[in-house]
């Protein structure tokens, strides 16, 4: 009996087989729990938004495979897993730094293109990876905003000159903030903005009020803060309790532009700026499909959307679906033969790799909080209301 059990069985697998030869099988690997849930969920959703409307419009359907992968080791173990046991022939992720490096590393042994739609760490294109798409912008990108409203920007918002200008740059030590930090205080430097003071410090750190009594005493009046929300919340509860505010306060990375950190600061963010991926509140000349994609994401999930990162997730992922082809040789080539000009992606992107597979025409915008929602506010195309 257990003979003739056992010879059966790969003919009862037969119709499980032929199903997966008949679909395109991709996996997701984001940080779904832990510290950093909010943003990769948020990623995720305009993820599964793409492959629903690739799904919708008929032919070769896409089966989407979801990883919560919260720390390296385990982004390693995920990716094989995805690959070798799933069969998954193509990988999207991840909002974080150091998990967006293991899932290349390991989808480069295995020979799997990775598409990163978030992670703006410099470094993740600059290692030689084979297989690797990036849609979403570099930390340089960031630097290069950042160095473009210092000076183009604030100055006439402020009233003041820009070499009068006081910069600070906080940052959580490693990763995605360190990366967008250092490349803003060279841009500043290079185009002439004094930049008075950089700050690491620790995740969740406790010395939110002894760095803001450190920033005062210098001077500051421009404060950057590249962190995640935990720390952003604690920063403001310590500019509050110092009775202290410099004239602008800047964020930088996916963490200002939550609606849950609006929620939990409270009117208290309004006019604070931040450097970031495209909001929803962006002019529709220059990203068409922002709003379209917020009436989406509300019929879905009966909420609008967390952030832009969302957006920026979906406009990445729905332009590689797009591609008739999702095999890693002929991806790669269509990728490579686009040349689509900035407003063609529905945030205001357009994409063109370079030979790294870097998206040369992805960047990030600054955007304002105002009313409770971030509107982008410079550059001027891009620009769905004027500051306050």
């Amino acid at each position: 009996m257990r003979r003739r059990l056992a010879l059966a069985l790969p003919f009862l697998a037969a119709p499980a087989l032929a199903q997966q030869a008949a679909e395109w099988r991709v996996g997701a690997l984001f940080p779904l729990s832990g510290a950093a849930a909010l943003l990769g969920d948020e990623a995720a959703r305009g993820l599964e938004l793409a492959v629903d409307e690739r799904n919708a419009a008929g032919g070769r359907p896409i089966r989407l495979i979801r990883a919560d992968v919260t720390e390296p080791a385990q982004a390693l173990i995920e990716t094989r897993r995805l690959i070798q046991q799933e069969r998954a022939g193509l990988l999207f992720g991840s909002v974080s730094a150091p998990i967006g490096q293991a899932v290349i590393q390991a989808a480069e042994a295995l020979e799997t293109c990775v598409v990163e739609l978030a992670t703006p760490i410099d470094n993740l294109t600059e290692r030689g990876a084979r297989h690797l798409i990036r849609t979403a912008p570099r930390a340089t990108d960031y630097g290069t905003l950042g160095a473009e409203a210092l000076t183009r920007f604030l100055p006439g918002h402020l009233h003041q000159p820009a070499d009068a200008l006081r910069v600070a740059l906080a940052h959580e030590n490693g990763g995605s903030s360190e990366s967008i930090a250092l490349a803003l205080e060279a841009r500043l430097r290079e185009v002439g903005i004094t930049v008075a003071d950089r700050l690491p410090h620790a995740a969740r750190s406790s010395e939110m009020p002894a760095m803001v009594q450190r920033l005062r005493a210098a001077g500051v009046n421009v404060l950057i803060h590249a962190a995640g929300e935990g720390d952003a919340i604690s920063l403001f509860r310590a500019l509050a309790e110092a009775n202290w505010r410099p004239a602008a306060v800047i964020g930088a990375g996916f963490a200002w532009g939550l609606a849950e950190l609006a929620r939990a600061i409270g009117p208290g963010l309004d006019s604070v700026f931040a450097l970031d991926v495209p909001p929803i509140e962006t002019a529709d000349r220059w990203a068409p499909g922002a709003r379209p994609f917020a009436e989406a994401y509300q019929r879905r999930w009966g909420t609008p959307p967390r952030s832009g990162l969302s957006l920026a997730a979906y406009a990445g992922a729905q332009l590689v679906l797009a591609q008739p082809n999702l095999e890693r040789g002929p991806l790669r080539a269509g990728l490579a033969a686009l040349d689509l000009p900035e407003g063609s992606l529905p945030n205001g992107w357009g994409f063109r790799l370079d030979e790294r597979g870097q998206n040369t025409r992805a960047r990030p915008v600054l955007l304002q909080w105002q009313g409770g929602k971030p509107v982008a506010v410079f550059p001027a195309e891009a620009a769905a209301a004027s500051p306050v």
